[in-house]
């Protein structure tokens, strides 16, 4: 079965997808940016950004029915690798035990003109 968490921005877009397997169910979250509830990048510094788009996951992952702690895997695009260790110490903050297996990828740009977007996967037991 699966249960989507819409986006409140662009109705065509899932902020996540819940998959029941059984037992577990996997969360899949869709690219979150460092966005304000008005839907803009609008952080000061890269630093305050990064803490912004890892809030945002945690939002995403909360109305899926789990937490930064169910992440299994992050994928991280950022647009300078420059900002890699600003990253690193976000990703640290988010994960103070057991970080999920993780990718960095550097890319040309990213959607609302953001320096940092992450995905997820979180495994959580199924609800019955």
């Amino acid at each position: 079965m699966f249960k989507r968490v819409p986006n409140p921005f662009i109705s065509t877009f899932s902020d996540a997808v819940s998959i029941e397997m059984g037992d577990f169910t996997t969360i899949e979250v869709s690219g979150q940016v460092g966005n304000d509830a008005s839907g803009k990048v609008t952080a000061a510094d890269f630093d305050a950004e990064a803490a912004l788009c890892f809030a945002n996951v945690a939002k995403v992952l909360e109305k899926a029915g789990a937490g930064l702690g169910d992440v299994v895997r992050i994928t991280a695009y950022l647009t300078s690798l420059a900002d890699y260790p600003a990253y690193s110490k976000a990703r640290g903050a988010a994960f103070p035990t057991n970080p999920p297996a993780s990718a960095t990828v550097q890319v040309a740009g990213l959607l609302a003109n953001a320096r940092l977007e992450i995905d997820a996967v979180a495994i959580v037991k199924t609800k019955r």
